[in-house]
């Protein structure tokens, strides 16, 4: 259950006021007790589509309806990412210094996942932007840029999703490997 509280002060209580919570959602209730300046909303079983979002509470003067009183809720309803999906595959076919980008996705997730490449054997992360969906339906991209050298062939990537409605400890995770082309020597 989601509680979002919305007080006012004593000194309000004996005056005259319109209350007005915006609801978006069910199932909901309210604990309304302006003798002691609560107003709350009560939010169970959460779904994404009906109560991500945001929330305010208002409380307007009788008559004139000024805002007397103002507070706002930003609602994340927390829903997992799906597995990361690599391109151009998990076996990436590169040339030797020729830049090759490596793109790991993941659709869903709220909040949108966090997306972190690593060369396996390593526990450092390594620089790669990333472009966030910004709904629980739509995209998170991150894009590796590499520049293969001869050595790198057989070279492992790894791409790490992970975001706060996962267990903990649980991370969503792909490796691409490197087939380099090498260049011919002279």
């Amino acid at each position: 259950m989601e509680r979002m509280e919305c007080r006012f002060d004593d000194d309000w209580i004996a005056l005259s006021f319109s209350y007005i919570f915006f609801i978006f959602s069910s199932p909901s209730r309210i604990d309304f007790r302006p003798e002691k300046g609560v107003y709350d909303l009560h939010i169970t079983n959460t779904s994404y589509s009906r109560d991500n979002g945001r929330f305010e509470c208002r409380i307007k003067a009788s008559g004139t309806g000024a805002d007397v009183h103002q507070q706002y809720y930003n609602l994340t309803v927390l829903t997992p990412p799906q597995p990361p999906l690599v391109a151009p595959g998990t076996i990436a076919v590169a040339t030797e210094e020729k830049k090759l980008d490596l793109t790991c996705s993941s659709i869903g997730g709220s909040p949108d996942p966090t997306i972190t490449w690593f060369r396996v054997g390593s526990n450092t992360p390594l620089p790669a932007p990333i472009n966030k969906g910004g709904s629980k339906d739509l995209q998170t991209t991150s894009t590796l840029s590499v520049l293969p050298r001869r050595e790198d062939d057989g070279a492992k990537y790894r791409c790490v999703v992970w975001n706060r409605a996962m267990p903990e400890g649980h991370r969503l995770e792909t490796i691409v490997t490197l087939s380099v082309n090498c260049k011919s020597k002279r």
